[in-house]
């Protein structure tokens, strides 16, 4: 009995276990069956329906997915079998289809990342879909990031919102909001950041003689400023080419690509100096070789320079000619134009400043040379007026340089105030070559020298005692000026116009004739000096001579005291 007993149980705990294991499975079954909203899933498309993609995922009931989760650029490049990773979002009622979410799964994958990336200060990759008046709305995957206005760039690069848009960009994340799951970013703080870590990393690298490629980012007057990634160099004009440069932008266009030379590194100021020329050999070490001293060279006018003119040569290679090898001239004013093309003698170099000094003049004959020879000093030479100033007139009689008559080579005799009164400007006229001055680039020219001079022979025409029969030419206080033959000037001081003190003004007037005897010729003054009283005194002296001879002639006994008596006996009466 206690047998059967025993088989009892062993049949009761049989069954009972098998009615265990058969719930068991009911459940496990159940809940294998049962999806939970926040699960991920993986199952394969078993069919595209419209706009919904179902997808076995292994419970009693298919998922769906809205086709659109699917698509990039308005397609859905999807097929039956595909396998699918997702994220169940809801299940519908009554046993219907289980909600996924593509978007929410990855979503998920997102913030995780974008936490991370928060925590340990990372930039994340953020593409810009839409902008408004505040700023410009993101996606860092399927995670909303807003980007203020004055965060979207750095202050001076700043383009209009358009220039943003469906570009992607590293940000550097501000603040999470962890409820709503959003983030606030900054591009400007990721650029200025990382800006400064290549700017760093640069000048840690670099050093002086480095060469290095860039691209022209600006151009002022006195050079330009070269882009070299994290930093600027600066590229005097001077250091662009061995030749002038008057202005970079002759020789460099923005955005232009360049290779560079490292010239200088402040590290103190993080800044350096770069320059082009240096890439190649300075071509002024082998102008001696190319240019030898009186070997003719020819080059490009570049500029004028306060005591000559540059030319350039060959780019690299600089001439100057100073402005007294221009011409033999000096007083003539040559001109030389940018770009005008000439030809010089090299006369030497000028290490310090790298310059050939060239003369123009050297290949031509200097003219004062042959001056001389064609017209020597004393011929005589015919020419025009070509200008009349207060001091002399100016001939041109063919020569380089145009010949001075001075106003007191005019005439001999003859003051002359206005030479207008004698010239006018292109008169002929002829002219005696009295020097010739190349120091000095003068030809001094003389018209009275044409005939002899008439006070050299005036103590032969007017000797001492001479009567002359004068015309008045001047009355003054002091005296009578008048006209002497040859255009010979007289004067006669008052002290000799009368025995008796006169008045000159009163007495004498221009045009009338007087006569006079010549006391004296000062040749230094050139003047005459006459005496009217001494003329009268000898006249009266001639009469009294004359009168006597008259008596003596009728009356041998005749004397002068008889006669002296006979003049008293006449007053007495």
């Amino acid at each position: 009995m206690q047998e059967n007993n025993l088989n009892n149980e062993n049949n009761d705990i049989i069954e009972n276990s098998e009615m265990d294991m058969s719930n068991f499975e009911s459940m496990l079954e159940e809940s294998l069956t049962t999806p939970a909203k926040g699960n991920i899933v993986r199952g394969n498309i078993v069919q595209i329906n419209g706009d919904d993609v179902l997808v076995n995922i292994g419970f009693k009931t298919e998922g769906i997915i809205d086709l659109s989760e699917f698509k990039q650029d308005g397609e859905a490049n999807i097929n039956v079998g595909d396998e699918v990773e997702a994220m169940i979002v809801a299940e519908s009622g009554g046993g219907g289809h289980v909600r996924l979410s593509k978007k929410m799964l990855q979503f998920q994958e997102d913030w995780q990342n974008l936490l991370v990336a928060y925590e340990k200060e990372k930039p994340v990759a953020v593409k810009i879909v839409n902008f408004n008046d505040k700023g410009f709305q993101g996606k860092f995957g399927e995670v909303n990031v807003f980007i203020l206005n004055n965060h979207i760039d750095t202050r001076n690069r700043v383009k209009k919102s358009d220039f943003y848009m469906n570009k992607v960009f590293n940000c550097k994340i501000l603040k999470i909001d962890r409820r709503n799951k959003t983030a606030l970013a900054s591009r400007k703080l990721y650029l200025i950041e990382s800006h400064q870590e290549e700017k760093e990393k640069f000048f840690k690298d670099v050093q002086e003689g480095d060469k290095l490629k860039g691209t022209v980012k600006t151009i002022k007057n006195y050079g330009a400023f070269v882009n070299l990634g994290p930093v600027d160099g600066f590229l005097h004009k001077n250091n662009i080419s061995w030749g002038v440069v008057k202005h970079p932008g002759k020789l460099l266009e923005v955005d232009d690509p360049v290779e560079v030379k490292v010239l200088n590194v402040d590290h103190e100021n993080n800044k350096i100096e770069v320059g082009i020329k240096q890439l190649s050999d300075d071509p002024w070490n082998s102008v001696r070789e190319k240019y030898p001293e009186e070997s003719v060279v020819s080059g490009n006018v570049v500029t004028r320079k306060r005591k000559g003119y540059v030319i350039e040569v060959e780019p690299g290679v600089d001439a100057i000619i100073p402005d007294e090898e221009l011409s033999w001239v000096k007083s003539e004013k040559v001109q030389l134009n940018s770009g005008d093309r000439v030809e010089g003698k090299v006369l030497g170099y000028d290490d310090e400043r790298k310059k050939i000094k060239i003369s123009l003049k050297l290949l031509t004959d200097n003219p004062w040379n042959t001056l001389k020879d064609k017209h020597p000093e004393g011929s005589v030479v015919k020419g025009k007026v070509v200008n009349i100033t207060d001091f002399g007139v100016f001939v041109d009689f063919g020569a380089m340089i145009d010949g001075l008559v001075r106003k007191s080579d005019i005439s001999w005799t003859k003051e002359i105030d206005d030479l207008n009164s004698l010239y006018s400007v292109g008169d002929e006229i002829e002219a005696k070559i009295l020097k010739i001055d190349p120091k000095r680039e003068r030809i001094s020219l003389g018209v009275k020298q044409l005939e002899k001079d008439p006070w050299r022979e005036a103590d032969k025409i007017l000797p001492s005692g001479k009567v002359v029969e004068a015309e008045i030419s001047d009355v003054n206080k002091d005296g009578v000026e008048v006209k002497l033959p040859r255009e010979l000037k007289g004067f006669i001081p008052v002290k000799e116009l009368d025995v008796e003190k006169v008045n000159p003004e009163d007495k004498f007037k221009a045009g009338e004739t007087i006569k006079a005897v010549v006391l004296k010729i000062d040749k230094r003054k050139r003047n005459v000096l006459l005496s009217v009283k001494k003329y009268k005194m000898d006249s009266e002296k001639r009469e009294v001579k004359e009168y006597m001879k008259q008596f003596d002639a009728e009356d041998s006994s005749f004397n002068l005291g008889n006669l002296i008596k006979d003049q008293i006996k006449d007053i007495d009466n």
